[in-house]
């Protein structure tokens, strides 16, 4: 209840009216932070674990590799702020897996559906450094080493496509579409007028040709638009630049027609759910150590992995 009613005074009081049980607010403080304290230190023993290398002489223990979900496997990463005291606003970082499951298209000539299920969540206040071992421990916990395909749809943040290369190559990178369709916006508006309607047809022509995964017919549009020799304006050589450097990223269609995903809303939606409902609210200031504890415990919770993971920290909590 503490981690997931808005705050710590209406969790107890909820608590104590469905139990009888006397439970204050700073006791449910208590114990939230306890409890997510160790899960926080758990999951760093199994990111540390996981990238560890073995001493001169020491027996090598092969970890077990779990079968994955599905034959393909989707990971996406992005970040939210929170706001930390003494320190401002932070950016906590989220890694999402999923398994996908593509279904039939209603009709012939229709494309079929992309349904992304099972989806688990892991976020904290980590540097990329120590991100990049917690999104690796939580993609071989889902099996990801040993799936047919791995697909990863992200924003164009170049910290990410380097965790990417780093951790899951060979995988298939996708751009994700509403990011390159909101450059493109920008620039359409930059160059034809926001709310034109000359600025809505060309528009309209631009989308089929990204839709298709075909870039150039793009850029040459671009090109006619504005004369050689003039510069060009923010918006448009933001988008000029992005699509260079993401154009292998950009096969949409071929994307589609493999029946992977094209769009991140997967993490976006989980930045949502696993940090901004709980952790975001007005006033809300978190002490870093809190915030990792909190964050643990959500995405536990919203990974449907309560029930597994409770009795060890139960255990820990009687060693302890």
């Amino acid at each position: 209840m503490g981690a997931e009613i808005g705050s710590y005074r209406r969790a107890a009081a909820k608590f104590e009216g469905l139990t009888k049980i006397p439970l204050s607010k700073s006791s449910l403080h208590g114990l939230t932070g306890t409890y997510g304290g160790r899960l926080v230190e758990l999951q760093h023993q199994e990111a540390e674990a996981m990238v560890r290398t073995p001493g001169p002489g020491e027996e090598i223990v092969w970890r077990e590799r779990p079968e994955p979900d599905s034959e393909v496997m989707a990971l996406s990463f992005d970040g939210a702020m929170i706001h930390l005291i003494d320190e401002g606003w932070k950016e906590v970082k989220v890694v999402t897996v999923a398994a996908v499951e593509p279904s039939q298209a209603a009709e012939p000539e229709a494309e079929a559906t992309v349904k992304l299920t099972q989806i688990s969540y892991r976020a904290g206040v980590w540097e990329a450094k120590e991100f990049a071992k917690q999104q690796w421990a939580e993609g071989c916990r889902r099996g990801l080493e040993k799936a047919k395909q791995v697909v990863s749809v992200n924003d164009g943040a170049v910290w990410i496509w380097l965790i990417i290369a780093m951790c899951w190559t060979p995988c298939q990178e996708i751009l994700d579409w509403w990011h390159a369709l909101e450059k493109l916006w920008a620039a359409a508006n930059s160059l034809l007028g926001q709310g034109q309607a000359q600025t809505t047809a060309w528009m309209t022509q631009q989308k089929a040709h990204l839709w298709a995964g075909q870039v150039r017919p793009i850029l040459a549009e671009i090109r006619q638009l504005v004369p050689r020799g003039q510069p060009l304006a923010e918006p448009v050589w933001a988008l000029v630049s992005y699509f260079f450097h993401h154009r292998h990223r950009m096969a949409y269609a071929d994307y589609r027609q493999a029946g992977y995903p094209i769009g991140s809303g997967t993490v976006e939606a989980g930045c949502k759910v696993v940090v901004e409902a709980r952790m975001k609210r007005a006033g809300m200031r978190w002490s870093r150590e809190g915030a990792q504890a909190m964050l643990a415990i959500r995405s536990v919770l919203l990974s449907e992995r309560w029930q597994a993971v409770w009795p060890t920290l139960l255990s820990a909590q009687k060693l302890a």
